[in-house]
């Protein structure tokens, strides 16, 4: 029984008691609440990203000590019944807070015209987390693949999964995945970038952490 409604009813039956209150018949006690029908994950339905609650990040540094954090606004992505996620980000949504910078990116980095998005897959079965009450979370290590310019790269992933919802996960990045620019041949447009913004230097290494949040 709620411990707030027992302590309220107990408080009522005290105050008529010393106001003198009759009790001709005792009160039968409250019936306890009903207990929210249980809800289960389905194995054989897919798992959708939840868009305008997922994220992908990545941090690029400049000039050896200048840090900014970057962003895609266009994610897209599932985890089949199998157990198989697969996330498409559209590289001509990057996101870096300046225009400018945004049309060089897609032109002299990502090449968006021939390569328009970058697809990440993993073997996440989500359903294997039905058991984690609502706010527990889990950690995961799994390798992830990651589809960018033509090559394909895979990692190691360090993820929290966390039951946020009776059908709802969210899936982020432990500690953030680090890529370079060399393992997709875009050491070039990281060039490119550096001499049209005048800058002494920009790392080809980048940090990448992700907050997805999936529903049944």
């Amino acid at each position: 029984m709620n411990f707030r409604l027992t302590a309220l009813t107990s408080a009522c039956a005290l105050a008529l008691a010393a106001c003198g209150a009759p009790s001709p018949e005792a009160s039968p006690a409250p019936a306890e609440p009903a207990a929210a029908p249980e809800v289960t994950v389905d194995a054989d339905a897919e798992w959708h990203l939840v868009d305008e609650e997922s994220r992908l990040t990545f941090v690029s540094t400049k000039a050896d000590e200048i840090a900014e954090v970057q962003t895609f606004d266009n994610i897209m992505g599932n985890v089949s019944p199998l157990g198989l996620a697969t996330v498409d980000i559209t590289l001509n949504s990057v996101d870096t807070n300046i225009e400018q910078r945004d049309e060089r990116m897609r032109t002299m980095l990502f090449d968006t015209e021939t390569y328009p998005t970058m697809t990440v897959t993993a073997e996440t079965p989500l359903d294997g987390f039905s058991d984690l009450e609502i706010g527990d979370r889990e950690r995961i290590n799994t390798p992830v693949t990651v589809s960018l310019h033509g090559q394909d790269r895979v990692y190691d992933a360090d993820l929290y999964v966390t039951r946020i919802g009776p059908k709802k996960v969210l899936v982020e990045t432990a500690s953030p995945v680090l890529v370079h620019a060399d393992d997709f041949g875009l050491e070039a447009g990281v060039e490119a970038l550096r001499e049209v913004a005048n800058l002494p230097s920009i790392s080809p290494a980048v940090p990448v952490s992700v907050s997805f949040v999936f529903e049944q």
